[in-house]
């Protein structure tokens, strides 16, 4: 099943083409270190945009990161302070596939104890390690006072002012980004709500990736990596817990929320989203942000997706009969700023009728007083916007009509299926 997931890729120009041959890791051809030692220095074969962009670019920091529950085989930083814990493996034994998930939550459950000066010490200890056994000599390195500082510095993502508390903040809540990467995962899918549900105090997300390499034919040392994303957790995990007092321990109970690996995961957000929304209380408070929390999850239920991309999140609806994608807004982390300027591009681009689009944007800007729609003109197509003032609206103006904003999407859903489906009709077979 595996081998005709991965069907074969060919190279093509313009006077041949070469069929590229499957590298079997079962044949032990590969190594578990050739292959770390691969995503180690070349971290863009990892897909983070599919998975939490917010973890991405992941800049290396170690390989064989030590933890007492035994070493980590790759650490990655981004600029913002996320880090991604990476666990290689080649499934050859049932064993391996049985015990890989637990062995990266155990990981992730010793980093989640350390501070920011305990990550930089795991990283300091490697870099000695590192030189002991190439026997050169201990020369002090010029990041050796703060060795993560010295790895990301020099990324326009980052700011040293923030970076240091971002870093201790999800270390503290056990946000990470865990990732098992190798070959023949698949079989151990099914098993892993099981294993989830033993951490609920931690906040991380996982992802089972398999890679497929294929010689190239023009060298022994060239591959054609062929990544795929077989799974991921969609949640943030969280344990609920509650206490009454005069407290016993019949009064302590633990609630913890169901487990989905992949599909709509209802109000439990992607850690992607939840920086962005965490960034959208930091300008409009959390009234308006728990609101907000509120909102998504009612857009999901309706059928809407809320995709996080860059700075924003933008909610998201394919229609079932052209199959078009419909973005109905676009939130900005910073400031909470509603953009509905692609709407009516979206209109445009699947050939529905444009006026559906306008008539959604107007009845959005009717909800909030002295809001206005501007239809602002580019090369001759418009783009409209949605002002209050001299000021684009934002959340903090549609939360408090948040009911009424879910009933217009119901309503310009409806319509553009129903307008998808005459579209489709009425063309040829």
């Amino acid at each position: 099943m595996r081998d005709r997931q991965f069907c074969t890729p060919h190279l093509v120009n313009l006077s041949a083409v070469t069929r590229l041959e499957r590298v079997k890791f079962n044949e032990r051809t590969i190594r578990e270190s050739w292959l770390q030692n691969l995503l180690f220095k070349n971290p863009s074969i990892i897909p983070i945009d599919e998975i939490e962009p917010v973890f991405g670019p992941m800049i290396p920091v170690a390989r064989e990161m030590p933890t007492d529950k035994g070493p980590v085989d790759i650490v990655y930083i981004s600029a913002t302070g996320y880090l991604t814990l990476v666990e290689t493996k080649l499934f050859r034994s049932p064993e391996a596939r049985r015990i890989v998930v637990a062995q990266i939550l155990d990981y992730a459950a010793a980093v989640s104890k350390w501070t920011y000066e305990d990550l930089c010490n795991a990283v300091r200890a490697k870099r000695r390690w590192d030189e002991n056994e190439q026997s050169t000599a201990s020369a002090p390195h010029e990041g050796d006072k703060d060795p993560i500082k010295a790895l990301v510095c020099d990324h326009p993502d980052y700011d040293e002012a923030l970076f240091i508390d971002s870093v201790s903040r999800n270390l503290a809540q056990g946000r990470f980004l865990l990732l098992i990467v190798g070959d023949g995962i698949q079989s151990g899918v099914e098993h892993l709500t099981e294993t989830l549900a033993k951490t609920p105090a931690l906040g991380f997300s996982l992802a089972l990736i398999e890679l497929a390499l294929f010689k190239t034919g023009t060298s022994d040392e060239e591959y054609f990596v062929q990544p795929r994303v077989l799974a991921r957790t969609r949640e943030v995990v969280r344990a609920v817990i509650e206490l009454r007092a005069p407290l016993t321990s019949a009064d302590i109970k633990v609630t913890l929320p169901e487990i989905i690996i992949g599909g709509k995961g209802g109000d439990r957000r992607r850690l992607t989203e939840e920086a962005m929304v965490e960034t959208i209380a930091a300008s409009l408070g959390k009234p308006v942000v728990d609101q907000f929390r509120e909102f998504l999850t009612a857009c999901e239920r309706i059928g809407l997706e809320v995709d996080p991309k860059g700075t924003s999140l933008t909610l998201a609806w394919y229609e079932p009969n052209t199959e078009r994608r419909f973005a109905f807004a676009s939130v900005y982390a910073d400031g909470g700023i509603v953009d509905l300027r692609f709407v009516q591009h979206n209109y445009r681009k699947s050939g529905i009728d444009q006026s559906i689009g306008l008539g959604y944007v107007n009845a959005v800007a009717a909800l909030v007083p002295d809001a206005k729609t501007r239809e602002n003109f580019k090369e001759g197509k418009a783009w409209p916007r949605v002002f209050v003032g001299g000021r684009e609206i934002t959340l903090a103006d549609l939360m408090p009509k948040s009911e009424q904003w879910l009933g217009v999407l119901r309503e310009v859903i409806a319509k553009t299926e129903a307008a998808g489906a005459a579209k489709v009709s009425s063309e040829p077979a």
